[in-house]
């Protein structure tokens, strides 16, 4: 049997307001989950701290 992971990775376990802007460390697009590990494994309980960083200087 063959499995196949959504486009957008599995939801988030947490609210994260940081996945509006795009990561700078990983590269994922607004609204999709940090990846780790190369982008074999999606960060479902936080994003880089860059992309934090990113997400508080669009919104000031």
């Amino acid at each position: 049997m063959t499995t196949t992971t959504p486009a957008a990775g599995p939801a988030p376990t947490a609210p994260l307001p940081a996945l509006v802007v795009h990561c700078p460390t990983c590269g994922a697009p607004p609204g999709r989950l940090c990846t780790s590990h190369s982008g074999t494994r999606f960060r479902r309980h936080d994003v880089h701290q860059t992309r934090t960083k990113a997400y508080r200087a669009a919104s000031t």
